[in-house]
């Protein structure tokens, strides 16, 4: 659609002032789009997950071992060191550090790798007041988690450390 040019005024002139308009509301929606402050918290530990996820992917490990500690207000069967080994990205089998026992029961949950990430992806989403990941630099995966769903609560918080994983041949 053609607008004519206001009358009274060249149409180079009234052309210049329509272009200058559109850029500073190009220029106002870019700016106004941007945080002055940066990313929030959130945001960034959402960047970082998704980083190191794509890390631990791009490795393509399918068949490793690795150690594991969860520290939590559990039964002290959750608490125990223990050594993991997943072929296939399926554990087939889980000793305890203390005694080189099996401690593959139905009612532990054993993570592997991708569950970590996982438990991060959903402490993120349901807000927890604290989680604090540090990642392993070679592989990405989460080293250490630590989250309190909610500040000042006496259990609501748990630690999950990881470490020496190894790929399996």
């Amino acid at each position: 659609m053609h607008t004519p040019p206001p009358s009274g005024r060249p149409r180079r002139a009234w052309s210049r002032d329509l272009a200058r308009a559109l850029a500073v509301a190009t220029l106002f929606a870019i700016v106004s789009s941007c945080s002055i402050t940066g990313t929030s918290p959130r945001t960034a530990d959402e960047l970082e997950l998704a980083r190191n996820r794509q890390r631990w992917a791009s490795a393509g490990i399918h068949d490793y071992e690795f150690d594991f500690q969860r520290m939590c207000f559990c039964t002290p069967e959750m608490t125990d060191r223990v050594r993991i080994v997943v072929h296939q990205d399926a554990i087939v089998s889980v000793v305890r550090g203390s005694d080189g026992q099996s401690a593959i029961r139905a009612n532990i949950p054993w993570p592997r790798v991708d569950e970590l990430f996982l438990d991060v992806q959903q402490r993120l989403e349901q807000g927890a007041d604290r989680i604090e990941v540090s990642y392993d630099p070679t592989y990405g995966y989460p080293r250490s988690i630590v989250v309190d769903r909610e500040l000042m609560a006496v259990d609501g918080g748990y630690s999950l450390t990881s470490g020496n994983l190894r790929r399996l041949p």
